[in-house]
Protein backbone atom coordinates (compact mmCIF):
# COMPACT_ATOMS: atom_id res chain seq x y z
CA UNK A 1 0.00 0.00 0.00
CA UNK A 2 1.26 3.37 -1.06
CA UNK A 3 1.19 6.23 1.84
CA UNK A 4 -1.16 8.76 0.81
CA UNK A 5 1.08 11.80 2.31
CA UNK A 6 3.04 10.88 -0.69
CA UNK A 7 -0.12 12.57 -2.40
CA UNK A 8 0.55 16.14 -0.65
CA UNK A 9 0.83 18.30 -3.04
CA UNK A 10 3.60 20.98 -2.19
CA UNK A 11 2.81 24.00 -1.01
CA UNK A 12 1.97 27.62 -2.51
CA UNK A 13 2.00 25.93 -6.24
CA UNK A 14 0.93 27.67 -9.19
CA UNK A 15 -1.53 25.17 -10.08
CA UNK A 16 -4.51 23.23 -8.62
CA UNK A 17 -4.28 19.38 -8.98
CA UNK A 18 -7.49 17.69 -8.54
CA UNK A 19 -7.50 14.33 -6.70
CA UNK A 20 -8.07 11.42 -9.49
CA UNK A 21 -9.49 7.66 -9.19
CA UNK A 22 -9.59 6.05 -12.03
CA UNK A 23 -12.89 3.71 -12.49
CA UNK A 24 -14.33 2.55 -15.73
CA UNK A 25 -18.25 2.10 -15.34
CA UNK A 26 -19.42 -1.55 -14.92
CA UNK A 27 -21.53 -0.64 -18.36
CA UNK A 28 -18.14 -0.30 -20.24
CA UNK A 29 -16.59 -2.81 -18.74
CA UNK A 30 -19.62 -5.36 -19.65
CA UNK A 31 -20.10 -3.69 -23.27
CA UNK A 32 -16.53 -4.75 -23.56
CA UNK A 33 -17.20 -8.42 -22.93
CA UNK A 34 -20.13 -8.65 -25.44
CA UNK A 35 -18.05 -7.37 -28.13
CA UNK A 36 -15.25 -9.74 -27.57
CA UNK A 37 -17.70 -12.99 -27.03
CA UNK A 38 -19.68 -12.42 -29.94
CA UNK A 39 -16.34 -10.83 -32.23
CA UNK A 40 -16.24 -13.03 -35.71
CA UNK A 41 -12.72 -14.31 -36.26
CA UNK A 42 -11.32 -14.17 -39.88
CA UNK A 43 -11.76 -17.66 -41.72
CA UNK A 44 -8.49 -19.76 -41.72
CA UNK A 45 -5.70 -19.16 -44.60
CA UNK A 46 -2.43 -19.37 -45.29
CA UNK A 47 -1.17 -16.00 -43.14
CA UNK A 48 -3.36 -16.34 -40.37
CA UNK A 49 -2.42 -19.70 -39.44
CA UNK A 50 1.16 -19.04 -39.28
CA UNK A 51 3.28 -16.48 -37.44
CA UNK A 52 6.82 -15.72 -36.42
CA UNK A 53 6.94 -18.67 -34.09
CA UNK A 54 7.16 -21.23 -37.41
CA UNK A 55 10.34 -18.87 -38.27
CA UNK A 56 11.77 -15.43 -39.95
CA UNK A 57 9.71 -15.88 -42.82
CA UNK A 58 6.49 -16.30 -41.08
CA UNK A 59 6.21 -13.02 -39.86
CA UNK A 60 2.79 -11.86 -40.54
CA UNK A 61 1.45 -10.57 -37.35
CA UNK A 62 -0.58 -12.22 -34.55
CA UNK A 63 -1.98 -15.81 -35.97
CA UNK A 64 -5.77 -16.67 -35.76
CA UNK A 65 -5.42 -18.66 -32.84
CA UNK A 66 -3.24 -16.29 -31.10
CA UNK A 67 -6.35 -14.07 -31.04
CA UNK A 68 -8.58 -16.45 -29.81
CA UNK A 69 -6.68 -17.39 -27.05
CA UNK A 70 -5.69 -14.49 -26.18
CA UNK A 71 -9.93 -13.45 -25.99
CA UNK A 72 -11.06 -16.25 -24.73
CA UNK A 73 -8.10 -15.27 -21.31
CA UNK A 74 -9.51 -11.51 -21.62
CA UNK A 75 -13.07 -13.17 -21.17
CA UNK A 76 -12.15 -15.35 -18.43
CA UNK A 77 -8.76 -14.71 -16.70
CA UNK A 78 -8.43 -11.48 -16.88
CA UNK A 79 -8.92 -8.62 -14.30
CA UNK A 80 -9.05 -5.00 -14.94
CA UNK A 81 -10.62 -3.93 -11.42
CA UNK A 82 -7.64 -5.89 -9.98
CA UNK A 83 -5.47 -3.57 -12.20
CA UNK A 84 -7.29 -0.56 -11.64
CA UNK A 85 -7.26 -1.08 -7.80
CA UNK A 86 -3.45 -1.60 -7.58
CA UNK A 87 -2.68 1.83 -9.88
CA UNK A 88 -5.75 3.47 -7.78
CA UNK A 89 -2.99 3.23 -4.79
CA UNK A 90 -0.76 5.67 -5.96
CA UNK A 91 -1.95 9.32 -6.20
CA UNK A 92 -3.39 10.92 -9.15
CA UNK A 93 -4.30 14.01 -10.46
CA UNK A 94 -5.86 15.96 -13.11
CA UNK A 95 -4.72 20.14 -13.63
CA UNK A 96 -5.28 22.40 -16.59
CA UNK A 97 -2.46 24.52 -17.75
CA UNK A 98 -2.12 26.32 -20.53
CA UNK A 99 0.44 26.61 -23.51
CA UNK A 100 1.90 30.13 -23.71
CA UNK A 101 2.07 29.56 -28.00
CA UNK A 102 -0.95 29.37 -28.60
CA UNK A 103 -3.48 29.69 -25.29
CA UNK A 104 -4.49 26.11 -25.63
CA UNK A 105 -6.08 24.42 -22.82
CA UNK A 106 -4.39 21.12 -21.92
CA UNK A 107 -6.09 18.68 -19.03
CA UNK A 108 -3.61 16.65 -17.77
CA UNK A 109 -4.04 12.97 -15.90
CA UNK A 110 -0.61 12.32 -13.82
CA UNK A 111 0.25 9.81 -11.12
CA UNK A 112 3.05 11.19 -8.70
CA UNK A 113 5.00 10.64 -5.66
CA UNK A 114 5.56 14.12 -3.80
CA UNK A 115 8.33 14.53 -1.52
CA UNK A 116 8.26 16.67 1.74
CA UNK A 117 12.17 17.58 1.30
CA UNK A 118 12.96 21.05 1.01
CA UNK A 119 15.97 19.69 -1.42
CA UNK A 120 13.92 16.85 -3.41
CA UNK A 121 14.46 16.52 -7.14
CA UNK A 122 11.48 16.51 -9.57
CA UNK A 123 11.54 13.99 -12.70
CA UNK A 124 9.31 13.56 -15.20
CA UNK A 125 8.29 10.11 -16.94
CA UNK A 126 7.22 9.98 -19.99
CA UNK A 127 5.67 6.78 -21.17
CA UNK A 128 5.50 5.68 -24.97
CA UNK A 129 2.59 3.70 -27.27
CA UNK A 130 0.97 1.32 -26.97
CA UNK A 131 1.47 2.43 -23.37
CA UNK A 132 0.61 4.35 -20.53
CA UNK A 133 1.86 5.89 -17.31
CA UNK A 134 1.21 2.75 -15.50
CA UNK A 135 3.77 0.92 -17.02
CA UNK A 136 5.75 3.09 -14.61
CA UNK A 137 3.64 2.36 -11.13
CA UNK A 138 6.01 -1.15 -10.51
CA UNK A 139 8.72 1.87 -10.31
CA UNK A 140 6.63 4.24 -8.16
CA UNK A 141 6.21 1.54 -5.71
CA UNK A 142 9.62 0.51 -5.50
CA UNK A 143 10.08 3.88 -4.72
CA UNK A 144 7.15 3.96 -2.09
CA UNK A 145 9.16 0.98 -0.52
CA UNK A 146 12.39 2.15 -0.34
CA UNK A 147 11.48 5.96 1.14
CA UNK A 148 8.86 7.73 3.24
CA UNK A 149 7.07 11.00 1.86
CA UNK A 150 10.05 12.42 4.81
CA UNK A 151 12.81 10.96 2.91
CA UNK A 152 12.03 10.53 -0.85
CA UNK A 153 14.58 12.82 -2.70
CA UNK A 154 12.33 13.36 -5.77
CA UNK A 155 9.22 14.63 -6.83
CA UNK A 156 8.79 11.87 -9.27
CA UNK A 157 5.16 12.95 -12.29
CA UNK A 158 4.71 9.93 -14.29
CA UNK A 159 1.52 11.66 -16.77
CA UNK A 160 -0.73 10.81 -19.15
CA UNK A 161 1.03 12.22 -21.95
CA UNK A 162 -1.20 14.32 -24.06
CA UNK A 163 -4.19 12.87 -26.10
CA UNK A 164 -3.07 9.71 -24.44
CA UNK A 165 -5.57 8.09 -21.99
CA UNK A 166 -7.45 10.52 -19.47
CA UNK A 167 -5.53 13.32 -20.49
CA UNK A 168 -6.71 15.55 -23.38
CA UNK A 169 -6.93 19.57 -24.45
CA UNK A 170 -9.36 21.93 -25.93
CA UNK A 171 -8.45 22.20 -29.27
CA UNK A 172 -8.51 18.00 -30.06
CA UNK A 173 -11.43 18.44 -32.63
CA UNK A 174 -9.57 21.47 -34.32
CA UNK A 175 -5.52 21.00 -34.32
CA UNK A 176 -2.98 18.63 -34.92
CA UNK A 177 -0.98 17.64 -31.88
CA UNK A 178 2.95 17.37 -32.28
CA UNK A 179 5.84 17.30 -30.32
CA UNK A 180 7.09 20.31 -29.67
CA UNK A 181 3.84 21.48 -28.90
CA UNK A 182 3.21 18.51 -26.44
CA UNK A 183 6.58 19.05 -24.85
CA UNK A 184 5.66 23.16 -24.25
CA UNK A 185 2.26 21.16 -22.32
CA UNK A 186 4.46 18.82 -20.12
CA UNK A 187 6.56 21.62 -18.86
CA UNK A 188 3.89 23.91 -17.92
CA UNK A 189 2.41 21.12 -16.35
CA UNK A 190 6.32 20.53 -14.20
CA UNK A 191 5.46 24.45 -13.69
CA UNK A 192 2.30 24.45 -12.78
CA UNK A 193 3.26 22.01 -9.64
CA UNK A 194 6.01 24.41 -8.57
CA UNK A 195 8.68 22.86 -10.54
CA UNK A 196 11.32 25.04 -12.53
CA UNK A 197 13.92 22.93 -12.71
CA UNK A 198 13.53 19.24 -13.54
CA UNK A 199 15.27 16.26 -14.83
CA UNK A 200 13.23 14.56 -17.94
CA UNK A 201 13.35 10.47 -19.23
CA UNK A 202 11.64 9.26 -21.96
CA UNK A 203 11.58 6.24 -24.30
CA UNK A 204 9.63 5.54 -27.05
CA UNK A 205 7.52 8.58 -27.72
CA UNK A 206 8.88 9.72 -24.68
CA UNK A 207 11.99 9.72 -25.95
CA UNK A 208 10.88 12.37 -28.41
CA UNK A 209 9.16 14.65 -25.91
CA UNK A 210 12.12 14.57 -23.95
CA UNK A 211 14.47 15.34 -26.90
CA UNK A 212 12.42 18.55 -27.31
CA UNK A 213 11.81 19.12 -23.62
CA UNK A 214 15.79 19.17 -23.30
CA UNK A 215 16.39 20.97 -26.37
CA UNK A 216 13.72 24.16 -26.15
CA UNK A 217 13.41 24.38 -22.41
CA UNK A 218 15.61 25.84 -20.24
CA UNK A 219 13.50 24.10 -16.90
CA UNK A 220 14.97 20.98 -18.32
CA UNK A 221 17.87 20.62 -16.46
CA UNK A 222 19.15 17.15 -18.18
CA UNK A 223 17.55 14.04 -19.66
CA UNK A 224 17.72 10.58 -19.31
CA UNK A 225 16.98 8.11 -22.16
CA UNK A 226 16.18 4.04 -22.54
CA UNK A 227 16.25 4.30 -26.40
CA UNK A 228 16.21 6.57 -29.41
CA UNK A 229 14.05 7.50 -31.84
CA UNK A 230 16.45 8.43 -34.74
CA UNK A 231 16.99 9.20 -38.34
CA UNK A 232 18.28 7.27 -40.84
CA UNK A 233 20.60 9.57 -41.70
CA UNK A 234 21.90 10.60 -37.57
CA UNK A 235 21.98 6.70 -37.77
CA UNK A 236 24.19 6.75 -41.02
CA UNK A 237 26.77 9.37 -39.57
CA UNK A 238 27.92 6.67 -36.94
CA UNK A 239 27.55 3.59 -38.44
CA UNK A 240 31.13 2.94 -39.45
CA UNK A 241 31.76 3.45 -35.50
CA UNK A 242 33.29 0.37 -33.15
CA UNK A 243 29.98 -1.68 -31.20
CA UNK A 244 30.00 -4.56 -29.17
CA UNK A 245 28.89 -8.05 -29.59
CA UNK A 246 25.91 -7.65 -27.39
CA UNK A 247 25.17 -4.20 -29.15
CA UNK A 248 25.68 -6.16 -32.69
CA UNK A 249 23.18 -8.51 -31.80
CA UNK A 250 20.32 -5.91 -30.75
CA UNK A 251 21.42 -3.37 -33.51
CA UNK A 252 21.02 -6.41 -36.23
CA UNK A 253 17.56 -7.07 -34.35
CA UNK A 254 16.76 -3.40 -35.06
CA UNK A 255 17.20 -4.39 -38.39
CA UNK A 256 14.85 -6.86 -38.64
CA UNK A 257 12.41 -4.63 -36.87
CA UNK A 258 12.86 -2.12 -39.31
CA UNK A 259 12.09 -4.51 -42.31
CA UNK A 260 9.22 -6.44 -41.34
CA UNK A 261 7.66 -4.70 -37.56
CA UNK A 262 7.18 -0.98 -38.68
CA UNK A 263 4.26 -1.55 -40.74
CA UNK A 264 1.77 0.22 -38.45
CA UNK A 265 4.00 2.85 -38.43
CA UNK A 266 3.16 3.37 -42.04
CA UNK A 267 -0.78 3.34 -41.29
CA UNK A 268 -0.78 5.28 -38.46
CA UNK A 269 1.12 8.25 -40.10
CA UNK A 270 -0.03 8.29 -42.96
CA UNK A 271 -4.34 7.05 -42.45
CA UNK A 272 -4.48 7.78 -38.83
CA UNK A 273 -8.42 8.08 -39.20
CA UNK A 274 -9.19 5.04 -41.69
CA UNK A 275 -6.85 2.84 -38.78
CA UNK A 276 -8.56 4.57 -36.04
CA UNK A 277 -12.11 3.90 -37.22
CA UNK A 278 -11.77 0.29 -38.20
CA UNK A 279 -9.84 -0.49 -34.27
CA UNK A 280 -12.50 1.67 -32.81
CA UNK A 281 -15.19 -0.81 -34.02
CA UNK A 282 -14.13 -3.89 -31.93
CA UNK A 283 -11.98 -4.88 -28.90
CA UNK A 284 -10.87 -7.83 -30.77
CA UNK A 285 -9.55 -5.82 -33.87
CA UNK A 286 -7.59 -3.21 -31.31
CA UNK A 287 -6.17 -6.50 -29.54
CA UNK A 288 -5.29 -8.06 -33.21
CA UNK A 289 -3.28 -5.20 -33.69
CA UNK A 290 -1.60 -3.88 -30.61
CA UNK A 291 -1.13 -7.90 -29.32
CA UNK A 292 -0.17 -8.57 -33.14
CA UNK A 293 3.04 -6.06 -32.31
CA UNK A 294 3.83 -6.60 -28.87
CA UNK A 295 3.52 -10.41 -29.58
CA UNK A 296 6.25 -10.77 -31.62
CA UNK A 297 8.69 -8.23 -29.55
CA UNK A 298 10.66 -10.28 -26.42
CA UNK A 299 8.42 -12.34 -24.75
CA UNK A 300 5.52 -10.18 -23.57
CA UNK A 301 3.18 -11.51 -20.99
CA UNK A 302 -0.61 -11.54 -22.19
CA UNK A 303 -1.75 -9.77 -18.95
CA UNK A 304 0.45 -6.85 -20.11
CA UNK A 305 -1.08 -6.88 -23.91
CA UNK A 306 -4.79 -7.32 -22.34
CA UNK A 307 -3.75 -4.27 -20.34
CA UNK A 308 -2.58 -1.85 -22.96
CA UNK A 309 -5.39 -3.01 -25.15
CA UNK A 310 -8.05 -2.42 -22.43
CA UNK A 311 -6.80 0.85 -21.30
CA UNK A 312 -6.98 2.69 -25.20
CA UNK A 313 -10.40 0.88 -25.21
CA UNK A 314 -11.95 2.41 -22.11
CA UNK A 315 -9.58 5.78 -21.85
CA UNK A 316 -11.47 5.78 -26.21
CA UNK A 317 -7.73 7.30 -26.80
CA UNK A 318 -6.31 5.51 -29.69
CA UNK A 319 -7.14 7.53 -32.01
CA UNK A 320 -6.01 10.81 -30.39
CA UNK A 321 -2.98 9.06 -29.63
CA UNK A 322 -1.84 8.63 -33.36
CA UNK A 323 -0.56 12.38 -33.82
CA UNK A 324 2.97 11.29 -32.51
CA UNK A 325 3.29 8.82 -35.51
CA UNK A 326 2.79 11.21 -37.93
CA UNK A 327 5.88 12.85 -36.72
CA UNK A 328 7.66 9.43 -36.78
CA UNK A 329 6.68 8.19 -39.57
CA UNK A 330 8.32 11.69 -41.80
CA UNK A 331 11.30 11.47 -39.64
CA UNK A 332 12.36 7.33 -39.10
CA UNK A 333 10.96 6.21 -42.01
CA UNK A 334 11.31 9.12 -44.77
CA UNK A 335 14.34 11.30 -43.23
CA UNK A 336 12.84 14.33 -43.29
CA UNK A 337 14.19 16.77 -40.50
CA UNK A 338 12.40 19.23 -38.48
CA UNK A 339 9.18 17.65 -37.36
CA UNK A 340 10.65 14.70 -34.99
CA UNK A 341 12.60 16.37 -32.24
CA UNK A 342 16.26 14.92 -32.43
CA UNK A 343 17.95 14.09 -29.70
CA UNK A 344 21.51 15.30 -30.84
CA UNK A 345 20.05 18.95 -30.58
CA UNK A 346 20.98 18.78 -26.84
CA UNK A 347 24.07 20.06 -26.93
CA UNK A 348 24.55 21.63 -23.14
CA UNK A 349 23.12 19.29 -20.76
CA UNK A 350 23.92 16.40 -19.14
CA UNK A 351 22.38 13.61 -21.14
CA UNK A 352 22.41 9.22 -19.13
CA UNK A 353 21.52 6.32 -21.61
CA UNK A 354 20.04 3.12 -20.10
CA UNK A 355 21.18 0.55 -22.68
CA UNK A 356 18.50 -2.44 -22.67
CA UNK A 357 19.48 -5.53 -25.12
CA UNK A 358 16.07 -6.91 -26.33
CA UNK A 359 15.49 -3.10 -27.57
CA UNK A 360 14.23 -2.71 -30.70
CA UNK A 361 15.33 1.42 -30.99
CA UNK A 362 19.15 0.60 -29.43
CA UNK A 363 21.89 3.35 -29.66
CA UNK A 364 25.68 1.87 -29.23
CA UNK A 365 27.90 3.59 -26.81
CA UNK A 366 30.35 4.64 -28.95
CA UNK A 367 27.44 6.49 -31.13
CA UNK A 368 26.39 8.10 -27.60
CA UNK A 369 30.27 9.25 -26.77
CA UNK A 370 30.41 10.65 -30.57
CA UNK A 371 27.37 12.78 -30.39
CA UNK A 372 27.29 13.79 -26.89
CA UNK A 373 30.73 13.79 -25.84
CA UNK A 374 31.31 14.72 -22.13
CA UNK A 375 27.68 15.51 -21.60
CA UNK A 376 27.49 12.03 -21.63
CA UNK A 377 27.29 11.55 -17.70
CA UNK A 378 26.07 8.15 -17.53
CA UNK A 379 25.62 4.72 -19.77
CA UNK A 380 24.49 1.80 -18.04
CA UNK A 381 23.78 -1.23 -20.06
CA UNK A 382 21.50 -3.90 -18.78
CA UNK A 383 21.76 -8.23 -19.19
CA UNK A 384 18.07 -8.30 -20.13
CA UNK A 385 14.94 -6.54 -20.52
CA UNK A 386 13.53 -4.64 -23.67
CA UNK A 387 11.52 -1.57 -25.30
CA UNK A 388 9.21 -1.57 -21.94
CA UNK A 389 12.01 -1.04 -19.42
CA UNK A 390 10.48 0.63 -16.44
CA UNK A 391 7.74 -2.17 -16.53
CA UNK A 392 9.82 -5.22 -17.91
CA UNK A 393 13.23 -4.16 -15.13
CA UNK A 394 11.44 -1.99 -12.85
CA UNK A 395 14.53 -2.62 -11.08
CA UNK A 396 16.70 -1.55 -13.18
CA UNK A 397 15.05 1.38 -14.67
CA UNK A 398 14.68 3.16 -10.79
CA UNK A 399 18.42 2.70 -10.44
CA UNK A 400 19.51 4.34 -13.46
CA UNK A 401 16.90 7.17 -12.35
CA UNK A 402 18.16 7.44 -8.96
CA UNK A 403 21.87 7.17 -9.97
CA UNK A 404 21.50 9.68 -13.15
CA UNK A 405 20.13 12.27 -10.72
CA UNK A 406 22.78 11.30 -8.32
CA UNK A 407 25.53 12.60 -10.97
CA UNK A 408 23.16 15.60 -12.53
CA UNK A 409 22.58 17.19 -8.80
CA UNK A 410 26.56 17.49 -8.89
CA UNK A 411 26.69 19.54 -11.81
CA UNK A 412 23.07 21.33 -11.92
CA UNK A 413 21.14 23.64 -9.39
CA UNK A 414 17.47 22.38 -8.84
Amino acid sequence: MVNPDFGLVPAGIPGTPVPFTLHIPNHDIHQLRTLVQHAPLDPPSFYNTHNYTDGADFAFGASRDYIAEAAHTWLHDYDWRAHEARWNAVPQFTINVTAPSDGQVFNFHFGALFSQREDAVPVLLSHGWPSGWHDFVGVLELLAEKYTPKTLPYHVIAPSIPDYGPSTRDGLLETELDYYKAAEALNELMKSLGFNAYVAQGGDVGTAITAALGAKHDEVKAVLFNNLLLRPSEIASVADLPVTPEESTSLAASTVFAYSGTGYMFEHGTKPSTIALVLGSSPVALLSWIGGLLSEAAPTPIDFILTQVSWYWYTKSFSRSLWSYRSVWEGVLKDVAGKLPSPLAITNKPVGYSYFPQEVLPAARSWLEHWFGENLVQYHAHEKGGHFAAFEEPEAFLKDVEDFVAIVKTKVEF
